[in-house]
């Protein structure tokens, strides 16, 4: 184990040397009343760690977590997404990019309801794997400071309980909701 978190830390150190690394995250923030009902409410929170191949190409990976909530019903997700960053335009320190990713989602879901002086709790678990491109817009606000946004998401995804005899199913289209609008901010090695 010492070997490995050595051999990592070597290969952390020898990625910054060159100035190319860079470290940050994201958080969105969503909140829909569907009128009548409960208002859902969701927070994401995404870090990310990534590679500049030059000033055009970038290679990364992000790790989310999600927590939605919506009356009784709570919802957990975990997410692992490699992707390519590519810079199609840069006009002084405004950057638009197109970002091509794929990921798996594991999310968990647990609805609790009180019947007399008994709480009853129901949990699913489910499973997703996805690969889709979203746009964004990228401002450098210092030498070392990106700031990011990126909203929707031009995908497939394959979504499937965890459960015996349960069937996946997919989705292909285009959402450009306020529920993909992230904002993120890197910090540059």
């Amino acid at each position: 184990m010492k070997k490995l978190l050595l051999a990592a830390a070597f290969v952390v150190a020898s990625l910054s040397a060159n100035a190319q690394v860079y470290l940050g995250g994201g958080v969105s923030f969503h909140s829909e009343d569907p009128g009548e009902g409960d208002t859902k409410t969701t927070i994401n929170l995404i870090p990310e760690l990534g590679y500049k191949l030059d000033d055009k190409l970038s290679i990364g990976v992000q790790f989310g977590l999600e927590h939605s909530k919506q009356g009784d019903k709570s919802t957990n997700d975990y997410t692992f997404e490699p992707y390519v960053r590519y810079t199609f335009a840069k006009w002084n320190k405004v950057g638009v990019f197109g970002e091509a990713g794929f990921g798996y989602k594991h999310f968990e879901d647990k609805v609790e309801k009180e019947i007399g002086n008994t709480t009853v709790t129901a949990k699913t678990k489910a499973n997703a794997w996805y690969i889709g491109v979203r746009p964004g817009v990228s401002i450098d606000v210092t030498k070392n400071l990106t700031f990011l946004t990126k909203i929707g998401w031009l995908g497939y995804t394959s979504y499937k309980l965890d459960a015996d005899d349960a069937k996946a199913s997919t989705d292909l289209g285009l959402d450009l909701s306020g529920e993909n609008l992230l904002f993120s901010l890197v910090y540059n090695f």
